[in-house]
């Protein structure tokens, strides 16, 4: 039944590809209501602000056809499988509801059938917490519509949830009664425009439900300018951002007047009580070098979907990291090779600024109990840390690869390739003399800085018949792989450095990538363990996954990641392009 939820889980992400609502109102996020119930002292908000185009949903629902096709077939077997049990007769609450769900969604994974139940794809969402505890709020397109479908799968699922209501306004209560061990409950409400849903704690209902039901609203709430700044800020688009505070996340557990704190205080789950004014001054300092994380969408089209995170750090402490990353040149962003990558960390400065980090722990100990394991990691990074470096990894600059074909044997190990490879070192011709130490045929080819590639003999390649040129600027030693790519090794070693901080950089051919890592694959089999239900359900997980790789390998084109420590944090930039449907 596991996988049987993972099947579910599945299809309700690849169907909620809107994060968009019918209402194109301002840029500011004025069409989404759903933002005024946010409390302004929430620890994370992820919501649109925006709709997105027609064209844009309809694009990437044609794209995901297929999956929702596998999908439907697996749901339709499942159904069949499962026709003759009675729900009432399964023992956990979790599996009656997965089958409920099953028979629900059989016959609607599309958009007209979504619609059917109450759901629209396009609807605005929002997703914050009360404390700690998590509220999704989210469009319908048909309030009645979904009202009965809770019905039927709870009725179905044989759930003794009945409806309940404060102050006239109706809800659903899955799980434990306020008195139960356990802390939290899933609640469900249906109000006037928007379905609403919530991991909450049952002991304190009073406290949460008429916020939850939204009979009392935030007298003032900045959800919608925060996350208006945040996208103007880094150029996010209004199709859907997130902001996660940790301090706030964190004060939840540690202020023992918070919703969290009290209630797992009641739970008996530890005692807020015992934390003490250092302890909290010190988990402070810590979360300090990284207090808040927002990630967003920064491209959005029919071609193309692209997104940012972004940890951010205090600016002494993002100079630091900027020093760390090493100055050499970054993947091509429209490279046309299947594998091209780029990473280069001075492996030397990092060790200095573990060492220090950690010699500032040590020489001043954390003094809150529940942080001393830190205070020995430290005694032992530094240990590890003063341990001498061979030359060759105190110089390490940075790895470069750039491949347009990469060659599998039978056995699933790489068997040849063809392109270009660069070291960076500091000082190459210091690594290359000690290289040459090792392999005298080496030393015999006289490879010197500045002058043409040179042909590498056979006895030094491990795959025969490979043909193999080496060449060497004052910054790198490069190679290339391949009969005539030693003409491009020059041009190849010599370009320019990417931006300041960038450490890596990763641009690959998708399908090429899928087509790759399954044939690393091929010959790894596993036999389930399970029966009945649960073995019908791994085969349905396996048909959906493969269906959706199928699905990637026709329709996605390129890919590019890169990773950067910026003046105001380590930045986290990747993009995805698809082919012309």
């Amino acid at each position: 039944m596991t996988a049987i939820r993972t099947v579910i889980v599945a299809a309700a992400l690849a169907l909620a590809l809107g994060a968009c609502s019918r209402d194109e109102e301002s840029a500011a996020g004025a069409g989404n209501a759903l933002l005024d119930y946010v409390p302004a002292d929430t620890p994370y908000l992820a919501a649109n602000l925006e709709p997105l185009p027609e064209d844009v949903v309809d694009a990437y629902l044609l794209r995901a056809q297929p999956v929702l096709d596998e999908m439907q077939t697996q749901l339709s077997k499942a159904r069949t499988d499962l026709e003759g049990q009675d729900p009432a007769g399964v023992d956990d609450p979790g599996e009656r509801l997965v089958l409920a769900l099953l028979r629900e969604l059989d016959g609607k994974l599309s958009r007209e059938g979504l619609n059917s139940l109450g759901l629209d794809v396009r609807s605005h969402k929002v997703v914050y917490g009360l404390g700690a505890f998590p509220v999704l709020r989210m469009g319908l397109s048909n309030a009645v519509s979904m009202q009965a479908t809770i019905h039927r799968v709870l009725d179905g699922a044989g759930l003794t949830a009945p409806e309940q209501s404060l102050q006239g306004v109706a809800y659903w209560r899955v799980g434990p009664d306020a008195h139960h061990d356990m802390p939290v409950g899933l609640y469900l409400a249906i109000l006037e425009d928007h379905l609403a849903v919530g991991i909450l704690p049952a002991a304190a209902e009073a406290e949460t439900l008429p916020a939850f039901l939204g009979l009392e609203r935030p007298a003032q709430s900045d959800a919608r300018t925060r996350l208006a700044e945040l996208n103007r800020a880094h150029g996010y688009t209004a199709h859907g951002s997130a902001i996660l505070d940790l301090r706030l996340l964190a004060d939840q557990f540690l202020q023992a007047d918070s919703l969290t704190a009290r209630v797992l205080a009641g739970a008996g789950a530890y005692d807020p009580a015992t934390i003490t004014p250092e302890c909290v001054a010190e988990v402070h300092g810590i979360i300090a070098n990284a207090p808040r994380v927002t990630a967003g969408t920064t491209e959005l089209s029919t071609t193309a979907i692209a997104y940012q995170n972004r940890v951010e750090t205090p600016a002494t402490l993002a100079g630091e990291l900027i020093k760390l990353a090493a100055r050499i040149p970054a993947a091509d962003a429209l490279s046309t090779r299947v594998l091209d990558l780029a990473f280069g960390i001075r492996f030397g400065a990092v060790r200095d600024f573990l060492r220090e980090k950690a010699n500032a722990v040590a020489e001043n100990p954390y003094r809150c109990e529940f942080l001393s394991a830190l205070n020995s990691r430290a005694q032992q990074a530094l240990a590890q840390l003063d341990q001498p470096m061979p030359p060759f990894v105190n110089n390490f600059q940075g790895l470069r690869v750039s491949l347009d074909e990469i060659a599998v044997s039978d056995g699933g190990l790489p068997a040849g390739a063809r392109g270009h490879l660069a070291l960076h070192v500091e000082q190459p011709e210091m690594f290359l003399g000690m290289a040459q130490m090792f392999l005298p045929d080496l030393a015999a080819l006289g490879l010197k800085a500045g002058e043409p590639p040179l042909r590498l003999p056979e006895t030094l390649l491990p795959v025969p018949g490979l043909v193999a040129f080496a060449a060497m600027t004052g910054e790198a030693i490069g190679l290339s792989l391949g009969d005539g790519e030693e003409a491009g090794l020059a041009a190849y070693l010599d370009r320019a450095a990417g931006p300041e901080g960038m450490f890596l950089s990763l641009s690959y051919d998708s399908a090429a990538y899928l087509e790759y890592t399954e044939r690393l694959t091929v010959n790894v089999t596993e036999e389930s363990s399970e029966a009945g239900a649960d073995a019908h359900a791994a085969h349905a997980v396996e048909a959906v996954a493969t269906a959706a790789r199928q699905v990637l390998r026709d329709t996605a084109d390129r890919s590019l990641t890169t990773l950067r420590f910026a003046p105001d944090g380590l930045v986290i930039d990747g993009r995805m392009t698809f082919k012309p449907q």
